[in-house]
């Protein structure tokens, strides 16, 4: 998981578009917009709050128990392996690689499960 510690500033300076968009893109754009703050807003308020990394903590800790992160070193190692050997694959390819098969190798259960707690954390700051 990487930090994200300044998308909330930059949000509120993403360019505007200087063409006349039609109705319907002018709904689709507004959703876009108030979606990618209201992502951005969330993010820094579970930074500010020490709520990310405790959602990280408890991540890795799921992901470790059920096995994933062993099963994600095994595939490191066979990827390095097919390519040649350490000094034959950088770091960047390695992850290009890796992540993809990842994120889709991650068990349902435990994406709800993280899901939902953003939802409560969300709902609990929504009532402050």
């Amino acid at each position: 998981m990487s930090s994200r510690s300044g998308d909330y500033s930059k949000a509120h300076l993403s360019p505007v578009s200087i063409s006349s968009p039609t109705k319907s893109q002018t709904g689709t754009s507004d959703w876009r917009k108030k979606d990618e703050i209201a992502k951005a807003e969330l993010m820094y308020r579970l930074e500010q709050s020490g709520e990310k990394e405790r959602l990280i903590t408890s991540l890795r800790a799921k992901l470790a128990d059920c096995g994933w992160r062993d099963e994600m070193k095994d595939i490191a190692k066979d990827v390095i392996r097919t390519r040649g050997g350490v000094t034959r694959i950088t770091v960047d390819e390695l992850a290009s690689e890796l992540l993809p098969r990842g994120r889709a190798s991650v068990p349902e259960n435990i994406k709800s499960e993280l899901l939902e707690e953003v939802r409560d954390f969300s709902r609990h700051e929504a009532t402050i």
